[in-house]
C-alpha cells in the first residue's frame, strides 16, 4: 500500500521539531502539528489556517471554548477536545512550575544543604549516600538514593551520578550519607570520594555544592571543611 501523500511532510515537520523545537515554526504550522495527533491522515494546515481567520491568535484558539471550536470545519469532537486538553495542561504545568518556585527547598548554604539531609538520614541503620540534583537557583529538581552497603561503607560510582544530573538537566548536585553508629567526622575515603567526585562533575560543566556527613541529628559539611582550609592557607 502506498504511503499516504501528506505522510512525508508530516515526518518533515516532526523532525524538524525534534531537532530544533517549537520556536522555528510559525502559528499556524503550530496548529498544524497538534492537529496531526487528532486528524491521523490528510492536510491539517486548511484547518490550522481557518482556527486562525476565526480565533485571530494562537492563544485565542486555546482559550475558545469547545462549541466554538466546534463550529470551525474540521474540527471534530476528538479534536476540540484535544486542543482543550492542552490548554488545561498548559495551565497545569504553569501551577506547578509557580508553586515549585515558591515552596521547593533551596540548598544555597551549607546549613540548608544539612538541615535537608539529616532528617532523611538520622535513622538509616545501613550506609546510605543520597544525591540531591539542583537547578541553578539551588532548587531541588530531584532527590534519590545513588548507593546503598552495610553498616561501615557504600560503592559510589561518580558516573551514576553524574548521568543522572545531566538527565535531570541540574546545574549542581548536593550529596550526603550517613555514618551508622557512628560520628559526623568526615574519613579520609569520604575526602578522596568527594575530590573525586568534584571533579567528575566539574569535566561536565556540573558544581559540586557539598557533601555532608550525617550521624544521627548532627551533620559536618566537606565542602565548607575544605574551604576553610583553603582560606586558611591563604592567610
Amino acid at each position: 500500500m502506498a504511503d499516504h501523500p501528506h505522510a512525508g511532510h508530516r515526518k518533515r515537520n516532526m523532525d524538524k521539531f525534534r531537532r530544533f523545537g517549537m520556536d522555528i515554526f510559525s502559528d499556524h504550522e503550530v496548529l498544524e502539528i497538534l492537529l496531526y495527533f487528532a486528524l491521523r491522515q490528510g492536510n491539517t494546515n486548511p484547518t490550522a489556517h481557518r482556527l486562525l481567520d476565526r480565533f485571530g491568535s494562537l492563544h485565542a484558539v486555546f482559550e475558545a471554548p469547545y462549541e466554538q471550536l466546534r463550529e470551525v470545519e474540521g474540527i471534530g469532537p476528538h479534536t476540540a477536545d484535544l486542543i482543550k486538553t492542552v490548554y488545561a495542561m498548559i495551565g497545569r504545568y504553569r501551577a506547578d512550575v509557580h508553586k515549585m518556585e515558591r515552596h521547593s527547598d533551596r540548598l544555597n548554604s551549607y546549613e540548608r544543604i544539612g538541615a535537608y539531609f539529616v532528617p532523611q538520614l538520622a535513622d538509616e541503620r545501613d550506609e546510605v549516600l543520597l544525591a540531591a540534583y539542583l537547578d541553578g537557583e539551588g532548587r531541588v529538581i530531584k532527590c534519590e538514593e545513588v548507593a546503598r552497603g552495610g553498616h561501615a561503607q557504600v560503592t559510589v560510582d561518580p558516573y551514576k551520578i553524574a548521568r543522572n544530573a545531566l538527565l535531570c538537566q541540574a546545574a549542581g548536585v548536593a550529596l550526603a550519607h550517613n555514618h551508622p553508629g557512628g560520628a559526623a567526622r568526615a574519613s579520609e575515603v569520604d575526602i578522596l570520594l568527594t575530590n573525586r567526585l568534584r571533579q567528575t562533575l566539574s569535566g561536565l560543566g556540573l558544581e559540586l555544592v557539598d557533601h555532608c556527613v550525617v550521624a544521627r541529628d548532627r551533620y559536618v559539611s566537606i565542602c565548607k571543611m575544605q574551604n576553610m582550609q583553603i582560606i586558611g592557607r591563604r592567610r
